[in-house]
């Protein structure tokens, strides 16, 4: 039997309200989903656009916001098998994402923390072709959790 991950969840974004037990539900359907459940730490921080920014500058050279940014990190320190992932998420952008593709809040950030495993995992971004077959796999996870759990109560704004 593989052991679950230890996941943290970090609301930093006082704006909203998250139901931490619920997004820690989230995660473990995703890494299910994608066959991953098998790693040691995961920590989900939610920030505003004006905290992601510097992390975004610092390590990618990109100076503004960002949606989501991942980092996993090998280490005998951290889990069983030594693989300590961090995903930090803006739900500053996810609101503005909305309006612009139409979206629910719930979704956006469910698509984030998609997105930021599957960074954990190998799926990249960077050019055309790794794009496309990163945004196939999303929308087929994405697919599966949403008939598994219902989205609404990832997040509520206070």
């Amino acid at each position: 039997m593989t052991a679950l991950p230890k996941i943290r969840i970090d609301n930093r974004n006082k704006t909203f309200r998250l139901d931490e037990r619920f997004i820690r539900r989230l995660v473990l359907e995703v890494l299910g989903i994608i066959k991953r459940r098998g790693m040691g730490s995961l920590e989900v921080v939610f920030l505003s656009d004006k905290a992601i920014r510097p992390l975004n500058r610092k390590y990618r050279g990109k100076d503004r916001a960002t949606d989501v940014l991942s980092f996993n990190i090998a280490s005998g320190e951290f889990g069983e098998d030594g693989f300590f992932g961090e995903i930090f998420i803006s739900t500053d952008t996810a609101v503005k994402n909305c309006a612009i593709y139409g979206t629910r809040l719930e979704e956006e950030i469910a698509l984030y923390v998609i997105h930021g495993i599957l960074h954990l995992f190998g799926y990249e971004d960077y050019t055309k072709d790794a794009r496309a077959r990163m945004s196939r796999k999303q929308e087929k996870v994405l697919e599966r959790l949403c008939t598994k759990i219902d989205l609404s109560k990832v997040l509520m704004r206070r």
